[in-house]
C-alpha cells in the first residue's frame, strides 16, 4: 500500500505549488491553475514545453481572502492563455507543476473509461474486461422478501412471503447492493449521454442493463403492494471486506417496496422509453407500461416512505423523507415519454414546479426536482410554461457562474454548511446543470464554466489530487471497495481507470466510521486515499455518471 497511511500535512508537502487539471486541457477553453504561496504581491510564473523553452510568461493573482476558506491555504490564480496543443508545465515560485497536456480529444479516454467503469460494476454477469475478469457474482435470480423479526421492526404490517428474479443491474457502490434510488438517477444521465453521443453502442447497451433490472424491481401483479418496487436488495449483513462478488457469504434479501423507489422507477424508464423508441420500440413500450404502472401504485400508495435503518441491516438505507420532488420528476419524464396533458397538469400542480430546484449543493438521489427541471428545459418545447423553466434553468446556471467565480479554484460548490458525502458527484451535478443551460441557450459562458469545473476533480483543489483513477500523476487509486480490494488483498485487482473517488468530506455522517484526521479540517482537506474510508474514498455509480456527462459534452 504504497503512500499510506495517508497525512495531509505530508500531502500539502510534496505536492507541487501550483495545482492545475493533471490531464489537460482543450484548446479554446479556459486554462488556470491556482498557486499555493503566502506572497501578498503578484508572483511572476511561465509556461515552459517539455524541452524547457517558455511558450508564456505572466504574473499571478493574489486572492484576496487569506486563507481562503475552503482550503485553508493563500492562494493566487494563474490564467495559463491559450496555449496550443502541446505539453507543458507550469513553473512559479520556484515550484514546477504536474506536467499537462493541451489537446482537443484529451478527455476522450476518461469519457471512455468512466463509461467502462459500469461494465465491472455488474451484477449477475461475468466479467471479461482485462485485469477485471471474474464469474458472475450474486445470481439474484430467486431472493426473497425479507422476513423475520428484524423485517417486521424496521417495516410494520408488511408481508410478502415471495421470491423475486432481480438479476442484473449496477452494484451501487464499494458495497453489492443495489438501490433503485441510487441507480435510478444513474442510468438517467447515462440516459441523456445518449443525447450527446446517440451512436454509441456500449453506452446503450449499459443503459440497457439497468432499466432491465429496473423492470425486474417492480412489484409483479397479485403480489402484495403491486406496481412499487422493492426499495433495495442486498446481504443481511454487510459483505467482507475485501471479497468478491461471487465468494460473498451473506444472505440476499429484498426490501419493502416504498413510494420513492417506484417514483424513480417511473422516472428512469420513462426516460428509457424516449431514448429507446427509434431504435427498439416494443422495449420502449415494455419500458413506458412500467413507468405509467408504477406512478399509478405511487399515487395509490403516496406514503410509503424508505426508513432510515442506520446501516444496521447489510446495505444503505437511501432514505429520503420527502415526496413531492419524486412525483414531479417521474411524472415529468411521463410527460416527456408520452404527451398525454394528464402529466403535464401533475406537473403544473406540483409545488415543486414552481419553486427553484438549483440548489449551490448540488442535486442528488434525494433531490430529483433538479433533473426534472433540466429534462424540460431541454426537450419539453411544448410544455404550458416552458418559457417560464428555462428562465429557471438559467438563473440557477447564473448563479453558479457567480459561485464559481468566488472560488479560486473553479468549482461551483462551496456550501457554508459543509462540504458532504460525495462532493465530486454533487460538484460534477452542478457542472452538468451548467452543460445543460449552454445546450438551451447558446452561451458560451456555460460550457467554459464546465469546463473550469471538471480541473477541480483533475487535480485543481487543495490537495492536488486528481480524484479519477489513472488519470493525472497525483490520483485516487486506494479507494474503499470490496471487489477492487488490491490494498487488502494483492490477489484483487485495484480500482479501475475511470473510477471516481467520493472526495472531501467535512460533514460527519451518523453511522458511519469518519477519521478523526479529518476533524477541525478545512473542507476541501477533509479526503484521505486510504481503503478504508468510506465516506470519502467510497466510488458510487451516481457519482460517476455525470463524470461520464460532463466529459461527453467536453468531447464529443
Amino acid at each position: 500500500m504504497t503512500g499510506l497511511p495517508w497525512s495531509v500535512r505530508d500531502v500539502l508537502a510534496r505536492r507541487p505549488a501550483v495545482r492545475l487539471n493533471q490531464v489537460g486541457y482543450a484548446p479554446g477553453r479556459p486554462m488556470r491553475a491556482t498557486l499555493v504561496s503566502p506572497e501578498v504581491a503578484p508572483v511572476p510564473f511561465t509556461v515552459v514545453r517539455d524541452d524547457g523553452s517558455v511558450v508564456r510568461d505572466g504574473r499571478s493573482e493574489p486572492w484576496p481572502v487569506r486563507p481562503e476558506p475552503t482550503s485553508g491555504l493563500p492562494v493566487h490564480v494563474l490564467d495559463l492563455g491559450d496555449l496550443p496543443e502541446g505539453a507543458y508545465r507550469v513553473l512559479a515560485a520556484s515550484s514546477l507543476s504536474h506536467p499537462f497536456r493541451v489537446d482537443r480529444t484529451v478527455l476522450a479516454d476518461l469519457r471512455d473509461d468512466a463509461l467502462r467503469f459500469f461494465t465491472v460494476m455488474r451484477s449477475g454477469s461475468e466479467i471479461a474486461v482485462p485485469g477485471y475478469a471474474r464469474p458472475a457474482g450474486h445470481p439474484d435470480t430467486s431472493v426473497p422478501a425479507w422476513t423475520g423479526p428484524a423485517a417486521q421492526a424496521l417495516y410494520p404490517g408488511w408481508h410478502d412471503d415471495g421470491s423475486y428474479d432481480v438479476s442484473g443491474g449496477w452494484y451501487d457502490a464499494g458495497d453489492y447492493g443495489k438501490y433503485v434510488t441510487s441507480g435510478a438517477i444513474a442510468v438517467w444521465q447515462l440516459l441523456a449521454t445518449l443525447d450527446l453521443l446517440p451512436d454509441r453502442a456500449d453506452l446503450r447497451a449499459e443503459c440497457r442493463w439497468q432499466l432491465d433490472w429496473l423492470l425486474r424491481m417492480q412489484v409483479p401483479p397479485g403480489r402484495p403492494l403491486a406496481g412499487l418496487a422493492f426499495h433495495r436488495v442486498h446481504g443481511t449483513t454487510w459483505s467482507p471486506v475485501p471479497g468478491w462478488p461471487h465468494l460473498d457469504p451473506t444472505d440476499r434479501v429484498l426490501h419493502r417496496p416504498s413510494t420513492t423507489a417506484a417514483l424513480h422507477l417511473a422516472a428512469a424508464a420513462a426516460a428509457g422509453a424516449r431514448h429507446f423508441r427509434s431504435v427498439d420500440r416494443a422495449y420502449a413500450l415494455r419500458l413506458e407500461v412500467a413507468a405509467r404502472s408504477a406512478y399509478d401504485a405511487a399515487r395509490r400508495h403516496p406514503d410509503l416512505l424508505p426508513p432510515d435503518d442506520h446501516a444496521r441491516h447489510g446495505g444503505g438505507p437511501y432514505d429520503d423523507d420527502t415526496i413531492g420532488d419524486d412525483f414531479c420528476w417521474a411524472a415529468t419524464e411521463l410527460w416527456l415519454a408520452t404527451g398525454d396533458d394528464a402529466y403535464e397538469v401533475d406537473v403544473l400542480r406540483s409545488p415543486e414546479h414552481s419553486t427553484d430546484p438549483f440548489d449551490d449543493a448540488g442535486f442528488d438521489f434525494h433531490a430529483v426536482a433538479a433533473p426534472a427541471r433540466l429534462d424540460l428545459a431541454l426537450h419539453g418545447a411544448g410544455f404550458a410554461d416552458h418559457d417560464r423553466v428555462v428562465g429557471s434553468l438559467r438563473a440557477g446556471a447564473d448563479r453558479l457562474l457567480d459561485l464559481q467565480a468566488r472560488q479560486p479554484w473553479g468549482q461551483p460548490y462551496a456550501p457554508a454548511a459543509g462540504w458532504e458525502w460525495g462532493s465530486n458527484g454533487r460538484i460534477l451535478n452542478n457542472l452538468v446543470v451548467l452543460g445543460v443551460a449552454h445546450l438551451v441557450t447558446g452561451d458560451p459562458l456555460y460550457r467554459a464554466a464546465v469546463a473550469t469545473g471538471l480541473d477541480y476533480v483533475l487535480g485543481r483543489n487543495a490537495l492536488g489530487q486528481s480524484y479519477v483513477t489513472g488519470y493525472g500523476t497525483d490520483h485516487s487509486h486506494h479507494q474503499r471497495t470490496r471487489q477492487f480490494g488490491h490494498d487488502l488483498d494483492p490477489t484483487m485487482p485495484p480500482p479501475p481507470a475511470g473510477a471516481l473517488a467520493g472526495g472531501a468530506n467535512s460533514v460527519p455522517v451518523a453511522d458511519f466510521p469518519y477519521d478523526p484526521r479529518l476533524v477541525g479540517l478545512a473542507p476541501q482537506l477533509c479526503y484521505l486515499d486510504e481503503p478504508t474510508s468510506e465516506v470519502t474514498n467510497d466510488v458510487c455509480i451516481r457519482w460517476n455518471a455525470p463524470l461520464v456527462w460532463v466529459a461527453a459534452f467536453l468531447t464529443g
